[in-house]
């Protein structure tokens, strides 16, 4: 199991490697639905950070408060005081490179909109009160299902 600053690390290089900045509610999201994947596939945590139900979604407050200072610009590799305490193992950094493959494409905002689906971890935990956590069962339970049961996606043949 990782610090949150790990994942969020990985993230950042696999953006320089592919020449794209991210956000920090990218950063945010790509963490967050990493560890889901994480507990889904693999019945464990990715990360030992709490995740909690805020208004605008689930956060991971511990890396909330060093990239808020962002804004809305990326955040920088370089300059973003990144506690990591890990290296991730080879099966860890090429699960989050399948996870960035996937999910590059879409902004922060995207992303988000994507975590405030019906029945997702935080439409169950949300309920208007601050620092509610979301438990990592209730994530796995989600994910699981996803992987049991995986959307539709519609094609131009079939809309």
């Amino acid at each position: 199991m990782y610090n949150c600053f790990d994942v969020a690390k990985q993230f950042l290089k696999l953006a320089k490697e592919d020449g794209v900045g991210i956000e920090p509610m990218k950063l945010l999201k790509l963490t967050y639905i990493a560890h889901g994947w994480h507990l889904g596939f693999f019945g464990k945590p990715l990360i030992s950070n709490t995740i909690e139900a805020w208004k605008y979604g689930p956060v991971i407050p511990d890396l909330y408060h060093v990239t808020k200072t962002f804004g809305f610009s990326n955040v920088d590799i370089n300059t973003f005081q990144i506690r990591s305490t890990t290296e991730l193992k080879e099966d860890d950094a090429k699960f989050l490179k399948v996870i960035w493959d996937n999910y590059k494409q879409f902004s922060g905002l995207d992303l988000s909109t994507k975590t405030h689906l019906n029945d997702t971890p935080w439409k169950e935990t949300y309920d208007g009160s601050f620092n509610k956590v979301i438990d990592n069962a209730t994530i796995e339970k989600y994910y699981k299902n996803l992987i049991a049961n995986p959307p539709k996606i519609e094609t131009a043949e079939h809309a």
